[in-house]
């Protein structure tokens, strides 16, 4: 009866905003579910628009706990014979691995090349989410800050916050939750006090240092807008958005941006500096949301920036290097020290956008069983930050044919796509309140495309969902 009424409720709100989607092509056809012709996704494992607030919850309960899931109850024959159809479709690629597990007692109830060393694209984020929760407070915030130099010197303190508000911070959004409005506010206060109205502007970034890039990414990746530079300094507006180029510099943009409310609030600007000391008196300071909002924001919206600078910021506190080779390294120890089996990990990158990364589905679905059962409060809370099927995120346009809808708000996932690989990992709810977790992954040509992919992976876990 749940599903029943659910069904019938997406059908109707999400009928007209389908039939808009399908008309500029963004899905299969609603009423012959041919997939005709598309145009490539809007980016290789990224969102096309960047979350403006915290996620709203799921429309189904949200709790990832196993408390809430009844005994289990469905079979692995079941569940095999709910898949067998889907998972032959001509849509996926052909190498498929798929491991499905119940949260509640840790049966593997499906497991198809679950061990498979497979290119997931950005579901690698979910190792790394990992990683930063396990070594980084979830519950700090990432501070950004102005201090006293020598002389009529002011130094701009990078403390790993990208998604600085130019403006006022909105404490109702993730993204621009501190605002450099406000921080020039505090500092104009402070210096006019010391009756200083003329001042030099330097910037510190000697926070988690290294390159702003990844030596195997694509550098056309930047120009077409699918990864922002990595820093520790960066701005709300100039995150990440496909088909607009990635800024060159984001500390140097985010340092003008500062200059010029300090200028509105009557404090003279002689001259940017790209260096100065950290050391000083703070003169003022402004706080990002909590890390576990920041960390599921970047997730949400399969920021590979964001990722690769929350990641680098964990290290750091590791005494570990910022370079890839040292991050990728760290990021597996770290999870093979957690307990993990990372065998055929191969990591070329830590969010999931250069070639050559290998992940097996079955330690997906291990650190997802961790979270969704309660035995890791930590990634429980990350997880509780996914994107929900035809909701939020890079989900928000996922489950919304005619074949899946049912699983609409039933799906808490992270997606990936790579040419010739499409992926998803998270959990599902089913229609008999059954919570499981699953990780998937097809690697190879797609016959229809990646939007064919995506919807072929999208009717197995509605498949899924519907037991």
């Amino acid at each position: 009866m749940r599903k029943a009424l659910i069904s019938v409720v997406a059908i109707l709100v999400l009928l007209a905003g389908y039939l808009t989607l399908d008309i500029f092509d963004k899905v299969p056809g609603f009423l012959t579910r041919a997939d005709a012709p598309r145009a490539p996704l809007a980016s290789p494992g990224a969102s096309g628009t960047p979350t403006s607030s915290i996620a709203p919850p799921s429309p189904s309960p949200s709790s990832t706990a196993a408390i809430s899931t009844p005994a289990s109850k469905i079979t692995a024959a079941q569940v095999a014979a709910a898949v067998k159809k889907p998972l032959a479709s001509s849509w996926l690629g052909n190498t498929t691995g798929l491991v499905i597990r119940d949260v509640n007692s840790g049966q593997t109830l499906f497991d198809q090349s679950g061990s498979t060393p497979l290119e997931p694209a950005s579901v690698t984020k979910l190792l790394s989410a990992w990683a930063v929760s396990h070594t980084m407070s979830l519950q700090q915030r990432l501070t950004t800050k102005v201090v006293a130099g020598s002389g009529n010197q002011i130094v701009l303190v990078a403390g790993g916050d990208t998604a600085l508000n130019p403006g006022k911070g909105d404490p109702s959004s993730v993204n621009g939750y501190a605002g450099l409005a406000d921080l020039a506010t505090q500092v104009a206060t402070a210096l006019k006090k010391a009756g200083q109205t003329s001042v030099t502007l330097a910037v510190n970034t000697s926070y988690a240092p290294g390159p702003s890039t990844v030596p195997s990414w694509d550098p056309a990746y930047l120009s077409m807008g699918y990864t922002a530079r990595i820093a520790m300094l960066g701005l709300s507006t100039q995150r990440a958005k496909a088909g607009i180029p990635a800024v060159d510099d984001p500390v140097k943009a985010t340092q003008t941006a500062f200059a010029k409310n300090l200028t509105a609030q009557g404090i003279t600007i002689t001259a940017l500096a790209s260096s100065g000391p950290a050391t000083g008196a703070t003169l003022g300071a402004v706080q990002s949301a909590p890390l576990v909002d920041v960390l599921g924001m970047a997730l949400q919206d399969s920021d590979n920036a964001m990722i690769e600078s929350l990641v680098r910021q964990a290290a750091f506190t590791k005494g570990v290097a910022g370079d890839d080779a040292a991050l990728t390294a760290w990021v597996r120890d770290t999870v093979a020290a957690s307990g993990f089996d990372v065998t055929g990990v191969k990591l070329a990158d830590v969010c999931g956008l250069a070639d050559g990364t290998t992940i097996p589905p079955r330690l997906l679905a291990d650190v997802l069983q961790k979270g969704a059962s309660g035995a890791d409060a930590r990634f429980e809370e990350v997880m509780s930050r996914l994107p929900v099927g035809g909701w939020n995120g890079t989900m928000d346009d996922r489950f919304l044919q005619s074949t899946n809808v049912a699983a609409a708000g039933e799906v808490r996932a992270k997606t990936g796509s790579l040419t010739g690989v499409s992926s998803l990992a998270g959990t599902v709810r089913t229609d008999s309140g059954q919570l499981l977790v699953f990780a998937i992954i097809t690697n190879g040509p797609q016959s229809q495309g990646p939007y064919g992919a995506r919807a072929a992976i999208d009717n197995v876990v509605a498949a899924v969902a519907s037991l």
